[in-house]
């Protein structure tokens, strides 16, 4: 039986990768509220909170990094190959102009300094970070948690201040990195998403039990401090990716993001009773990496399908991977762009590991049977 904390950060990362999907296609982003949650402040943060509210530190060093190499680095490696030979193959044989070669440094080192290599999986860029961040979150809070079974409260707010610090340094230094792909920027990557993290440690181990007032009051109160920091910052935003256009305080954008994190927050646990009545949003919600890795891929087939109408710019198409064709109304196609494309990217998810439960058939069987034959 799933918890109900669960099915409300179910709700969450379904939440969270909608905006991701929307703001990849257009300058449409339907949930900021009239520009006062704008996505790029929080989108991927609402991951880095999720990932630090369910840090498990019962779990041995060993199992700690087997699980995560094997869920998050590993697989980043063999998509980034993947669309490395497409990338290729569309570029050689296709006329097309997206995405870099088929190398040494684009296959092993881009993906951890930069990501956006072969630009079909560039949103899979974050999972470095995320990987960082992650390990120091475990490797600074495990030795506290191993000395009495469970970390003293102060050590989750000393992190918490000492995560905000870093954050705040990576976004004043971010802009002087002048768009660099190196450690460097994946050092501030990893000090950026920091105190989103160690926010969501600290909600889940401090903050959670006092998270009760009356709905309405509550959403009210953060739309309105929201709205008065963005009234005395109406140009704050930045791209974090890059970390570059803070046009704000980096205090005041980390308060907007934990502002807008406990919002939607709030809004996933009014909506968390549809997850029980729908497997699809739990498929959804259990397989955003699928999302997150494939939604370009997405896009582009749907581009595809629509080349043959008359209007259709091929030469943006095959150079431009922002290039979006809308039939009709833009805002009623950009809501087809949405579902068909995390459609397609949960459908080549599933036939991957299905192809890939196939492939691991074959090779354990073979060496069952190339045992039986030594025997």
């Amino acid at each position: 039986m799933i918890k109900t904390e669960n099915n409300i950060f179910k709700m969450l990362y379904i939440i969270a990768i909608f905006m991701i999907v929307d703001g990849h296609i257009g300058s449409y982003d339907y949930l900021n509220l009239n520009n006062l949650l704008r996505y790029q402040n929080y989108h991927i943060a609402l991951f880095m909170f999720t990932s630090g509210y369910f840090l498990n530190l019962s779990r041995s060093y060993q199992e700690f990094f087997s699980r995560k190499i094997s869920r998050l680095i590993i697989p980043l490696y063999l998509w980034n190959l993947f669309y490395g030979i497409v990338c290729f193959c569309l570029n050689n044989y296709g006329n097309f102009s997206i995405g870099g070669e088929l190398n040494f440094y684009n296959l092993l080192i881009a993906p951890i300094t930069d990501g956006h290599q072969y630009i079909y999986n560039m949103a899979s860029w974050f999972l470095v970070p995320l990987f960082f961040v992650q390990t120091v979150g475990f490797l600074i809070l495990k030795p506290l948690a191993d000395k009495k079974s469970v970390c003293p409260q102060w050590s989750y707010l000393i992190f918490f201040i000492i995560s905000l610090i870093c954050g705040i340094l990576a976004l004043h230094f971010g802009p002087e990195n002048n768009g660099e792909r190196n450690l460097t920027l994946t050092i501030l990557r990893t000090f950026y998403f920091l105190p989103s993290f160690a926010f969501g440690i600290l909600y889940h181990h401090a903050l959670e039990k006092y998270d009760t007032l009356n709905t309405p009051l509550y959403l009210c109160i953060l739309l309105t401090i929201i709205a008065l920091i963005c009234y005395r910052y109406p140009g704050y935003n930045h791209v974090p990716s890059w970390l570059d256009s803070v046009n704000a305080p980096a205090l005041a954008i980390y308060i907007l993001s934990f502002l807008a994190i406990l919002f939607w927050l709030r809004v996933a646990k009014v909506l968390s009773p549809f997850i029980k009545q729908s497997t699809s949003l739990k498929y959804i919600s259990n397989h955003t990496f699928d999302i997150m890795m494939h939604h370009f891929v997405g896009l582009m087939l749907i581009k595809a399908m629509l080349s043959g109408l008359p209007d259709f710019n091929h030469t943006a198409y095959k150079t431009n991977i922002w290039y979006n064709y809308f039939l009709g109304s833009e805002e009623l196609s950009a809501w087809g762009y949405i579902v068909i494309t995390i459609v397609i990217a949960l459908l080549t998810g599933f036939t991957s590991r299905l192809i890939g439960a196939k492939i691991k058939n074959i090779i354990s069987n073979k060496m069952l049977l190339t045992g039986r034959n030594k025997k």
